[in-house]
């Protein structure tokens, strides 16, 4: 594996070690079925506590696949996956190249 896909490949791993969890999938799955959500709705389709997915919620927005919107006293969350998806395509093409050498 050259540099560059190496480089690439490594910049992704945080999208692979959030992605990995189940109950993160489970939320990602969700917020993709049904849009914006609270925590407290998160919760109510999930048989984690408050806190666990809290914890979720903030490990997926650190990586970019998630964002957050306050409105009012309401903290929403939706899918954010623009930077996720670039870096992700960016290591298939760059994977890409390499095996047609």
């Amino acid at each position: 594996m050259d540099k560059k896909t190496l480089t690439s490949f490594r910049e992704c791993i945080p999208v692979f070690q959030a992605l990995l969890d189940p109950h993160r999938q489970d939320i990602v799955a969700l917020l993709s079925e049904k849009g914006r959500l609270t925590v407290k709705e998160i919760v109510a389709a999930s048989p984690l506590s408050r806190s666990a997915i809290s914890h979720h919620l903030q490990t997926l927005k650190t990586v970019g696949i998630v964002s957050a919107t306050k409105i009012g006293t309401e903290q929403f969350y939706q899918l954010h996956l623009t930077d996720a998806t670039k870096q992700l395509k960016l290591l298939v093409a760059n994977l890409e190249e390499e095996l047609e050498l």
